[in-house]
């Protein structure tokens, strides 16, 4: 598939998260912990002539401030979403590389990041949906070496209008 912003292709689909977000983050560092809870403010913008975008972002977890950027786009050699998630609070200095497909009104992601204990990675999904023009949610899935999954983030943004 050659690169097309035509109605109804993902390049499209990016097209439609360009603006300006803002809205709430729960993350749970705990599988059935109780999440904290963060205001969350960013803004998607396309690079490349519409090739890639990249979500900007700041909030806070625990108090201390967090800022990111999620680049994602849509390969058509390999006919897959691909992500690179970089963030001043879970990534350190690391980059997570990140491939999926596409999932109702949205994509998704997985990418897996190394176990601070030296063990086994563990695999982090995130999913992108647009629930309507002026709604997105991201969420993200912490998934252990054994195959136990605990929701992580839910961020629930509304277009800055």
């Amino acid at each position: 598939m050659k690169f097309e912003r035509s109605r109804g292709s993902p390049h499209h689909f990016l097209a439609q998260l360009v603006g300006g977000w803002a809205g709430t983050t729960r993350t749970s560092l705990e599988p059935g912990g109780l999440p904290s809870h963060a205001k969350t403010q960013g803004s998607v913008q396309l690079i490349l002539e519409g090739r890639f975008a990249i979500y900007l972002y700041q909030s806070a977890s625990e108090a201390e401030a967090e800022h990111g950027m999620f680049i994602f786009g849509y390969n058509t050699t390999l006919d897959q979403y691909e992500a690179s998630w970089l963030d001043s609070l879970h990534n350190n200095t690391a980059i997570m590389h990140c491939v999926g497909g596409p999932k109702e009104n949205g994509f998704f992601v997985l990418g897996t990041y190394p176990a601070t204990d030296g063990g086994p990675d563990w695999s982090w999904r995130t999913e992108v949906q647009l629930i309507d023009k002026d709604s997105l949610n991201l969420t993200a899935y912490n998934m252990s070496p054994e195959g136990g999954e605990a929701k992580a983030i839910e961020t629930v943004l509304k277009r800055i209008k």
